[in-house]
């Protein structure tokens, strides 16, 4: 019985918390059956009316063929060759005919008049059921939406709808329209940022639990808001991964195959778990954004709170995606500074769309990295209007094509304190300096150090030579990797797997966490720190 009873208040309690949300959807029901048992009863008096038609039309058909029959029958021209009564009875007969014939026409003229008025009633009718439908009564807050389609409602519009509706109107306008997720794109974080400031604590809880794919994606809202409305993205998510899991489980079963031998079912694991990292209370790991099907990720390692000095946006290089971070491999240097400064430091481990995936031709375009720069830059600019991360030290970390991506923002317009190259791919041909931050690289003798050196003419075939060490940055000596490219000199013919798989190894161990790359992170965290003061 207690358990009954705590169950009861604990339903009474979630009902209570619903209830403005269910009177809203009970009126809406109402009248929208008011609306459905009008029109049904309109379109029933219609449907009489278009079956007494139909028999009229019929009748009035026969008439006017049968009128037509005897009108052909009786001649228009007088026989001569008879007299007298004969010829005024032909007179009469054909002026019968003629009569009936014209009665005939008139009433089907007639019965046409009143069809095409039974096709203006019914448009009549439809139009007043849709209107009713459509009615703010019924649809709440979404009636604006029935009119015209979501891709055509202004930023100013949409920001407006989302003050007022209530959890319902949200999660029906998000699952409806999954469009809106985006609709916000491109728009002036500091605009975001005074809107979600000027919300009662209350309604910005609403629109993070029923207008969670809105928030979570929204430059401007802070960091704290979008990780809970990401919990809830990555909830949703797990279930659908989950189900795609057990679904190649059981195909692999069904084909007498182990599934822990394939290799996809494995990624769909890890996948999982991460998914249940991020979706529990509190989340172990925090989203900041999350919308795998656009290839969007980023994620918050440590939590702002008026302690943090240092905010980091780590973007990967060529080859990142989705299940990088799904295997906790994109995020290890992030981690490890966060793990050496827990209170004082924030990192973002940031890919927002598509990375390169040919080193050779995307990681090598200036205009490709000039997009996801100006990208980049928005991120930045929604940062700093984060109260608990505005201000503080900022630090852009590029591995590779990422260092790329890091000073093609800064054209965009981001500013960073510090620029950190790990192995740096290159700048954009414009790019100089910025007099009031500091820049380093920290690289191996890898497999990119080494491309970099390749001339074709007076230019370099990585980024037209503006590699970071040749643009500026500062930088020591290159460190000694386990096994370095530089372990095959002169080999290049006898052994040339093993020499590019060295300086490929050496070339990512500058993204780990690694013990073999402690004496680079260590560089690269006095870097960071002396350059703060």
């Amino acid at each position: 019985m207690d358990w009954e009873a705590a169950s009861q208040r604990s339903f009474v309690a979630q009902l209570s918390k619903h209830a403005a949300d269910i009177e809203l959807v009970a009126t809406g029901l109402e009248k929208q059956a008011e609306a459905l048992t009008t029109y049904a009863g309109q379109l029933t008096q219609i449907k009489d009316r278009q079956t007494v038609l139909e028999r009229q039309r019929s009748a009035a058909q026969n008439r006017l063929a049968l009128a037509r029959m005897k009108l052909l029958a009786t001649p228009d021209v007088p026989n001569f060759t008879k007299q007298g009564d004969s010829d005024d009875d032909g007179r009469k007969k054909r002026a019968a005919a003629e009569t009936a014939n014209t009665d005939a026409e008139a009433d089907l003229r007639a019965i046409d008049a009143l069809w095409d008025q039974l096709l203006t009633d019914r448009r009549s009718i439809d139009t007043s059921c849709a209107q009713a439908l459509e009615a703010g009564e019924v649809l709440g807050g979404l009636a604006v939406l029935s009119t015209g389609t979501v891709a055509s409602i202004g930023s100013d519009v949409f920001l407006k709808m989302l003050s007022e509706l209530s959890r319902a109107d949200l999660e029906i306008l998000t699952k409806q329209f999954p469009e809106t997720r985006n609709l916000l794109d491109g728009a002036d974080p500091c605009k975001i940022a005074d809107w979600w400031d000027a919300l009662p604590r209350e309604q910005r809880d609403v629109l993070i639990a029923g207008a969670s794919t809105v928030i979570g994606g929204l430059n401007g809202i802070p960091a704290l808001d979008r990780v809970k409305a990401n919990r809830l993205n990555a909830k949703f998510q797990l279930a659908r991964v989950e189900t795609k899991l057990e679904d190649r489980e059981r195909i692999a079963r069904d084909a007498g195959r182990d599934p822990d031998d394939d290799p996809d079912i494995a990624d769909l694991r890890r996948q999982v778990e991460y998914l249940h990292d991020a979706s529990i209370e509190p989340p172990k790991v925090q989203l900041y954004l999350y919308q795998p099907e656009l290839d969007r990720i980023v994620e918050m390692v440590g939590t702002p709170s008026a302690s943090t000095e240092k905010v980091v946006t780590y973007s990967p290089g060529t080859f990142g995606n989705l299940q990088g971070f799904y295997d906790r491999n994109t995020q290890q240097v992030s981690t490890w500074l966060q793990q050496q400064d827990k209170e004082g430091l924030v990192a973002f481990v940031y890919k927002d769309g598509r990375y390169p995936q040919n080193p050779l031709t995307e990681a090598n375009d200036e205009a490709y990295a000039r997009r996801t720069g100006a990208q980049l830059a928005a991120f930045e600019d929604g940062l700093s209007q984060d109260p608990l991360l505005a201000g503080r030290q900022s630090i852009g970390i590029g591995h590779s094509w990422g260092t790329a991506n890091v000073t093609s923002s800064e054209l965009a317009g981001a500013h960073y304190d510090t620029v950190i190259s790990l192995s740096g791919a290159g700048t954009p041909s414009s790019w100089v300096k910025n007099s009031q931050t500091h820049y380093a690289d920290f690289s191996y003798p890898d497999i990119l150090q080494d491309a970099q050196d390749i001339r074709v003419g007076e230019h370099g075939v990585v980024w037209g030579g503006r590699n970071p060490r040749e643009v500026g940055f500062d930088h020591g000596d290159y460190y000694k990797a386990p096994l370095s490219w530089t372990n095959f000199p002169g080999n290049f013919l006898v052994n040339p797997l093993l020499r590019a798989s060295a300086g490929l190894d050496a070339h990512n161990l500058t993204a780990t966490s690694d013990d073999a790359n402690t004496d680079l992170l260590d560089d690269m965290r006095d870097y960071i720190y002396t350059t703060e003061e």
